[in-house]
């Protein structure tokens, strides 16, 4: 299954409607103590969707569902309020006739593209393909640990399976690798984790 791509920072909402609907949405967004992400309008078909992506904007902690929950139902209320005052920041819903409120996080498998996605992934298992100018000739997509992050880059210990079913993985020396050497990274979903 195709994973869409997370919105890097400069282009969290694609259009201007999707813009105007963001200055509405932000500061409750915020109160919630959350990120907004990326801010989608979509019409497939009959149905549109407005789709807001929230996160942390800091540590690793996972978004629960109640607070999902709250900040859906504190956005209808504020999306009610802006149609019924003819709110120019509701505009760009004012010609559909209806439209489904999806909040939602990121996903744990979405590429990561800002150095904020990186640190709020501290301690997980990570598959990067660098770019062809810094990728060993012949590598393919690197696992990987990743241990911390700078400013500059990514310190990962890499890990290589085992050559035998029962054998405990390597894992490599820690190597940094500059975020402009990353070509792609997401996060590798694991079942279970115990420290080597």
């Amino acid at each position: 299954m195709a994973v869409p791509p997370r919105a890097s920072a400069a282009h969290r909402f694609k259009d201007a409607r999707s813009q105007q609907l963001a200055t509405l949405v932000e500061p409750t967004v915020t109160a919630h103590g959350l990120y907004l992400e990326e801010l989608v309008l979509a019409t497939k078909g009959e149905r549109t969707a407005l789709q807001v992506v929230v996160d942390h904007l800091h540590g690793t902690a996972n978004v629960e569902l109640d607070t999902i929950a709250g900040l859906s139902e504190a956005l209808s209320v504020v999306l009610d309020k802006a149609e019924s005052r003819a709110d120019d920041a509701a505009a760009p819903l004012a010609g559909l006739k209806n439209y489904e409120l999806e909040v939602t996080t990121p996903g744990a498998t979405r590429p990561l593209t800002e150095p904020r996605h990186f640190r709020r992934n501290i301690g997980r298992v990570l598959e990067i393909d660098r770019t062809a100018q810094a990728r060993p000739a012949g590598a393919a997509a690197m696992t990987a640990r990743l241990k911390d992050v700078d400013e500059e880059g990514v310190v990962v210990a890499e890990i290589t399976p085992p050559p035998k079913k029962g054998m405990k993985p390597k894992i490599g020396a820690d190597t940094h690798i500059s975020f402009e050497s990353i070509a792609r990274a997401r996060v590798q979903v694991e079942f279970s984790h115990t420290e080597p």
